[in-house]
């Protein structure tokens, strides 16, 4: 196979050093040069995913005027990719160009006066391309080889991804032509789906290349730490103890440390920042997430890329990606990972060096068991389901992606950008276009209908007299501002900074005025001045900080993991990676599940306050306690289990016979307006109907938890 690559390809290859091609690259090859199939590649981190996609297109290119259009989800992951390719790609002409927010105008201005070469590309730009150059697309792509898109697994379910569907379709529109699609994955529970996300209706026919990768060894454990048993107890005492610990433990190398959520992110960097000073040591330990500036998280990146020393660095799922931070040693997992497939992508960033294992150190906060523990308490949820999650990484079972909802936000900013690529355009053409052979397939044309006099009232759209749909207008205003182009919301943050350098964005109540003190990008600060109108905060140091609250939600839990959690506590088999005080604590956990009979009871009562262990993913739970409170009862789901306050037993057990005597009630009966926040950028477009359907297929499995329903009453009526 390797004499089929361009003669610069080859000579390339030599030059860096490759001994030979992977096995996904070996069977990717022939399918992209002798088909113009549809292909995913999945493999595992660092296996060689791009080169298997490249290899063989820029062969295609070489020597010639196509297009190949790479698209990422991040721009990190395109600065990384240009470098990659220019490696191969200077020894063939051929151009290589990324297009992003931070890319000047200059490369762009050179791929339109000749369109031939690579361009590397995020969602946001291709958008704003379309919309923008609607009329050029033809001339621009008219030679395009294929789309190649990475790290597909992040886009499949949500918002970006059906944006992106869109797009995809809205280019072949314009070429008149199918256009050849590339997935690079990771592993995925069903790649079925995710095939059928990249040719939606057609999945069938994409051609799947899955390699397992080279075996790698795991060096794994997992620390269960209970708070100090002091007067002065507060949720941050673990935290503190862990921060003691890393602090020794992780000098030696690069890791990643994982908390959970933005807030102890900046909680660890700055609690190991001040140990390194303390002890007169240089800093070795940053933060990296969404919220810093660009050049913030550079700067982590190139430390751990480049840097003299040591470091680690503070994360959330921003290092998940195939970013290249060079070599890392070792992952830090502190609470329970909601997903497989997020610590499959954590794990995979580690021990890439050949030899070297890839380590894991789990951290559990956890109480023992003890007086005024309630049930769902004392089974110590967060420990049960990391070592679930881990037993689920260990057997190679990950979540399949969630396919089927009805995204009518973003047919909302599709419609708009539609309307503007074309110039005006008929409702019929629009329909056919998005709906009916496009991504958006489950919107009726009644419902589609009903989105454009939603927006005809808001005056997004008006319709001329040759029956054209056009900005309205309050569209006009909307589709000219930058924010446009992303399918998710534009949060109403603040601009942080201190003399004049931008640190990132927060969310920050309107109540917060000069001298108050913040904790950000692992370090203290108090606010010089504020502006409020311009959402504008100056910072100087300080030795208070208070950690930042963000409203990020997690992830929901799969059906599976709940299903090994059960597992899990049913079991005598102990996991040799669970430290001593672990073991303790799921044995007292183990002991608690037979002491409440949840080997063949679901019910447990406690005072007025009844307990609901059904073991189901977090959309059904979800879809259960919306049932309950239709019957008015105070339901809430706990993860592990569901809490019903201030009922009887007979209350809850009559609540559900209810509802499996009823058929399943819609979400309009459920819910109104005003129970259900805004999420998406244009739920407030929406009508209401259109509003609860699409909030219901996205986070809710009604369905399923009615027939759970009537399950559980058949098993209490016997």
């Amino acid at each position: 196979m390797f004499e089929r690559l361009a003669p610069p390809l080859q000579q390339a290859l030599w030059r860096l050093g490759w001994k030979g091609l992977r096995d996904n690259q070996l069977a990717a090859m022939p399918l992209i040069l002798d088909t113009q199939a549809d292909v995913i590649v999945s493999a595992a981190t660092a296996s060689g995913k791009t080169e298997a996609a490249f290899l063989p297109l820029l062969t295609r290119l070489w020597g010639g005027a196509g297009v190949v259009l790479y698209v990422a989800p991040v721009k990190a992951l395109i600065n990384d990719q240009v470098e990659r390719l220019q490696v191969f790609c200077e020894g063939m002409d051929i151009p290589v160009y990324p297009w992003h927010g931070d890319v000047g105008q200059t490369s762009r201005k050179r791929f339109f006066a000749n369109p031939r070469g690579v361009v590397l590309i995020t969602p946001e730009s291709l958008e704003a391309l379309m919309f923008r150059r609607g009329g050029e697309v033809r001339g621009l792509f008219g030679a395009i080889e294929a789309v190649v898109v990475d790290e597909l697994h992040a886009f499949i379910g949500n918002v970006r991804g059906r944006q992106l569907q869109s797009l995809l379709h809205r280019l072949e529109c314009q070429l008149a032509r199918r256009v050849r699609r590339i997935g690079l994955s990771a592993t995925l529970g069903d790649m079925g789906l995710a095939a059928d996300f990249l040719r939606p209706g057609q999945g069938q026919a994409v051609q799947v290349v899955t390699s397992a990768g080279e075996k790698r060894h795991l060096q794994l454990a997992l620390k269960a730490v209970c708070p100090p048993a002091t007067l002065t107890e507060t949720d941050q005492d673990p935290h503190w103890l862990i921060a003691d610990e890393l602090f020794e433990r992780l000098r030696g190398a690069n890791h990643l440390v994982f908390p959970a959520g933005v807030g102890l992110v900046e909680f660890y960097a700055d609690a190991l920042r001040k140990r390194c000073e303390a002890a007169g040591l240089p800093v070795t330990f940053f933060p990296h997430h969404g919220r810093l500036a660009k050049s913030e998280r550079e700067e982590t990146e190139a430390e751990l890329k480049r840097g003299p020393l040591p470091v680690s660095a503070i994360c959330t799922t921003t290092l998940e990606m195939g970013i290249d931070i060079g070599t890392i040693k070792g992952v830090v997992q502190i609470g329970p990972p909601q997903t497989v497939a997020s610590l499959c992508q954590r794990i995979g960033r580690a021990g890439r060096r050949e030899g070297e294992a890839a380590v894991l150190w789990q951290y559990c906060i956890a109480k023992a068991h003890g007086p005024g523990m309630d049930c769902a308490e004392s089974l110590q949820a967060d420990l049960v389901q990391a070592v679930a999650v881990i037993q689920l990484f260990l057997a190679k079972w990950y979540e399949p992606p969630r396919v089927g909802e009805l995204d009518y936000s973003t047919l909302v900013q599709q419609v708009l950008s539609l309307v503007g690529e074309c110039h005006g355009i008929t409702a019929v053409m629009a329909y056919e276009r998005l709906c009916q052979t496009g991504p958006f397939r489950g919107v009726t044309q009644g419902d589609f209908i009903a989105l454009l006099r939603a927006m005809a009232a808001k005056k997004l759209l008006m319709q001329d007299a040759n029956r054209l749909l056009l900005h309205g207008e309050l569209g006009e205003r909307l589709v000219n501002h930058y924010t446009f182009y992303a399918a998710f919301p534009d949060s109403q943050e603040y601009r942080l900074r201190q003399g004049g350098k931008e640190l990132g964005t927060l969310p920050l109540p309107a109540s917060n005025q000069s001298g108050d003190v913040i904790t950000f990008a692992g370090r203290r600060w108090a606010i010089d001045r504020i502006d409020h109108e311009k959402r504008l905060v100056d910072l100087q140091p300080s030795s208070m900080g208070r950690l930042p609250r963000t409203g990020g939600q997690g992830l929901p839990v799969h059906i599976r993991v709940r299903a090994e959690m059960k597992a899990v506590l049913a079991s005598q088999h102990m996991p040799v990676w669970l430290d001593a005080n672990a073991r303790l604590l799921l044995q007292d956990a183990r002991k608690q599940y037979l002491n409440l009979q949840l080997d063949r009871e679901f019910c447990v009562v406690e005072g007025d306050t009844v307990y609901l262990f059904v073991w189901q993913g977090d959309a059904v739970q979800n879809s259960l306690v919306a049932l309950l409170k239709h019957q008015g009862l105070q339901a809430r789901n706990d993860g592990i289990c569901i809490t019903v306050k201030h009922a009887s037993v007979d209350m809850v057990t009559s609540a559900i016979a209810q509802i499996a005597a009823q058929p399943c009630p819609t979400a309009a009966q459920l819910f109104t307006r005003k129970d259900v926040p805004n999420t998406e950028k244009w739920d407030w477009v929406l009508p209401d109907e259109l509003f609860l359907a699409g909030y219901t297929s996205r986070a809710l499995e009604l369905d399923a938890a009615h027939a759970l329903s009537i399950h559980l009453h058949e098993s209490s009526a016997h």
